[in-house]
């Protein structure tokens, strides 16, 4: 059968506007608690666990009452000199232990759908995703690491939306042996699509929190903080881009592949041998299903998540929560009927 997948990027406090748009999908698209299969990095880590529950009142709460201290204990760029981070991400170790609790746990590990969160290993450089469902990885491109408690899913949850060096780095298993810390997923995965890809999704509605390019900035930068930031921005679209390209690569395959079955089979060819040649051994796309990506992500950037989405101001963020919903409400309407 199709499976249907929801997959939202990082963007800390900017995940408000993927509140937005699963706020208008809830309404007249699906509810959210119906997708096949759920991957997040970051703040989408945040959001899918909890729209896989269905938890979408619970979601806007959250998203349009967070305040700086209910995430972070800030601190400043002295820290790196004597610490592991600029900030101390306790706070949001414990709005995640309140926000998961056993009963969401269970709940994700009874149902049919998928879960995967994203994050990176410090010490291997490798990309893992903590899962709900044990699923393949295509080659040594990333890990897949089975949940093994609502522990392991809440340290996954952290450890994700901890960005590196801003917060410090997770030990999802602390103790074993040898050291394993994780970061944000989305130092390789801003948008996870290729977990969605490869666990046989037909489908994908992709939130991802900035623009596909940042408009022109055509001050003189006169300090190195805007170089950073600029340089950051560069990176994270860098890493989106790429993202959506391979991504595409798979949609775009899979729709010529049918285009050329249903010709070959109206010319007489049987649609068993037309079958078994599209899925000979050494096919480039293996199994990938992928048909339609429905990529929602804000025209501008939004710059009432501050650097790095980590500015959570209630006002600013229901401004980018009314904004997802609106860009939702423009994408689904255009679509033809």
């Amino acid at each position: 059968m199709p499976k249907t997948a929801l997959v939202v990027s990082g963007g800390g406090s900017k995940g408000a506007f993927a509140v937005g748009v699963l706020k208008y999908v809830d309404q007249f698209i699906q509810r959210i608690n119906t997708f096949d299969i759920y991957c997040g990095t970051s703040t989408g880590s945040l959001i899918v666990p909890l729209a896989l529950c269905g938890e979408l009142p619970l979601l806007e709460h959250e998203y349009t009452t967070l305040q700086q201290g209910d995430i972070l204990n800030l601190g400043s760029i002295g820290n790196l000199l004597r610490g592991i981070s600029i900030h101390d991400a306790t706070p949001l170790k414990n709005k995640i232990n309140e926000l998961l609790t056993d009963e969401r746990y269970a709940t994700i590990q009874h149902a049919a759908a998928s879960l995967a969160l994203a994050t990176i290993c410090l010490q291997t450089e490798q990309l893992v995703y903590w899962s709900s469902k044990r699923f393949q990885a295509p080659g040594p491109y990333y890990d897949v690491v089975p949940l093994a408690s609502a522990t392991d899913l809440r340290r996954a949850m952290l450890a994700s939306s901890c960005q590196p060096v801003f917060m410090q780095p997770i030990e999802i298993r602390p103790g074993a042996q040898p050291t394993r810390q994780y970061v944000d997923g989305g130092v390789r995965e801003i948008t996870p699509l290729q977990a969605a890809i490869d666990q046989g999704a037909d489908t994908i509605l992709a939130i991802t929190l900035g623009p596909a390019q940042t408009a022109a900035d055509n001050t003189k930068m006169t300090n190195a903080f805007q170089i950073l930031q600029r340089t950051l921005d560069l990176y994270s679209e860098d890493v989106g881009t790429n993202d959506y390209r391979l991504a595409h690569l798979y949609q775009q395959h899979n729709t010529y592949a049918r285009a050329v079955q249903q010709h070959l089979v109206a010319q007489g060819v049987a649609l068993p041998v037309v079958q078994a040649a599209l899925a000979k051994a050494g096919a480039p796309f293996g199994a990938a299903a992928v048909t339609t990506i429905h990529e929602i992500r804000p025209d501008a950037k939004l710059e009432e998540g501050g650097p790095g989405g980590l500015t959570f101001n209630p006002q600013a963020m229901q401004n980018m929560l009314d904004k997802g919903f609106a860009r939702a409400k423009q994408y689904f309407e255009s679509l033809p009927v």
